[in-house]
C-alpha cells in the first residue's frame, strides 16, 4: 500500500473519531489533549536524545502531564509546577552520566511549547465549534499549500523544509481565509466577518511557522519524523505542529480581544 493512500485511509478513519471527541467535550475531549500532549512531549524529548542529549523522558511526561491537569483542574496551584521544574534541576546534578544543563531546559521548553497550547486548546473546547474552526483553517492551510506547491510550485520558500514553495504558502495563506469567512457563513453567531478575516490571516501565517518550527527541530536533531505512531503521517508532533501554534493564539483572540474588536 503506497504512503499516500495511507495516509488518506488513515485521515478518513481519524478525522471523524477527532470530530466527535471534540464534540462530546467533557473528559473524553480531555482524555484526547492530555494522550496528544503526553505523546507530542516523548516524541520532542526522544528526537533530542537522538541528537546526543539526554532529557529525563518518562520523568519530563510525566511532570508535563501534572501541569497540563493543574492547568485544567486546580488552576489557583499552577504555580507549584515550579517545584517539578526544580526537581528537574536538582536531579540533573545529581546524575553521574550524560549531565547537561539543556536536558532539563528541554522539557520547560516542552511546557511552553506542547503543554500550554495543548491546555488552551482543552479550554477552547468549552465551545466545540471553536476547535472545529482550528482543525478546518489548519487543514486547509496544510491541504491548499501542499496542492498549491505540487502544481505550481517554483521558489523554494526555505532550506529548513526544501519541499515548500513560496507558491505553495500563498496558496495555503489565501485558502485560510477563504475557509474561515465561509465558516463566518456557516456559523455566524460564532464567527463574525472580522473574527473570519482577522484570524484566518493570522492562522494563515501560524500554521505555516508552526510546521517549520517542527522541520527545524527535525533537521537539527536529525529524524525524519517524531515518531511513526501514526500509519503515513509520522508522530503525533508531525501532526499537532501547526496546532500548538495556533492554540493559543485562538483562545487569546476570543477571550480577550474580540470583544473591542467586534
Amino acid at each position: 500500500m503506497s504512503n499516500t493512500l495511507t495516509r488518506i485511509l488513515v485521515g478518513i478513519a481519524g478525522i471523524p473519531l477527532i470530530l466527535y471527541i471534540v464534540y462530546a467535550g467533557g473528559y473524553p475531549f480531555f482524555a484526547f489533549c492530555l494522550l496528544a500532549e503526553a505523546l507530542c512531549f516523548y516524541e520532542l524529548l526522544r528526537m533530542f536524545r537522538v541528537k546526543g542529549y539526554s532529557p529525563m523522558i518518562i520523568t519530563g511526561v510525566v511532570f508535563s502531564a501534572a501541569v497540563f491537569a493543574a492547568f485544567i483542574f486546580a488552576r489557583q496551584y499552577l504555580a507549584y509546577s515550579l517545584v517539578l521544574i526544580f526537581i528537574l534541576f536538582a536531579a540533573e546534578h545529581f546524575r553521574k552520566e550524560g549531565k547537561n544543563i539543556l536536558n532539563p531546559l528541554l522539557s520547560v521548553f516542552g511546557f511552553v511549547y506542547i503543554t500550554l497550547p495543548f491546555a488552551l486548546l482543552y479550554e477552547l473546547g468549552k465551545n466545540y465549534l471553536l476547535v472545529y474552526y482550528i482543525f478546518a483553517l489548519i487543514w486547509s492551510c496544510d491541504t491548499f499549500a501542499f496542492f498549491g506547491g505540487k502544481f505550481f510550485g517554483r521558489h523554494k520558500l526555505t532550506s529548513v523544509s526544501p519541499k515548500k514553495t513560496v507558491e505553495g504558502s500563498l496558496f495555503g495563506f489565501a485558502f485560510t481565509v477563504i475557509t474561515a469567512v465561509v465558516f463566518h457563513f456557516i456559523f455566524p453567531e460564532t464567527i463574525t466577518i472580522k473574527d473570519g478575516l482577522i484570524t484566518g490571516a493570522i492562522i494563515g501565517v501560524l500554521a505555516q511557522a508552526g510546521d517549520l518550527v517542527e522541520s527545524f527541530l527535525k533537521r537539527y536533531t536529525g529524524v525524519k519524523d517524531s515518531s511513526n505512531i501514526i500509519p503515513g503521517h509520522g508522530g503525533f508532533l508531525d501532526r499537532f505542529d501547526s496546532l500548538i501554534f495556533c492554540a493559543p493564539f485562538v483562545y487569546v483572540y476570543f477571550h480577550f480581544f474580540k470583544i473591542f474588536i467586534n
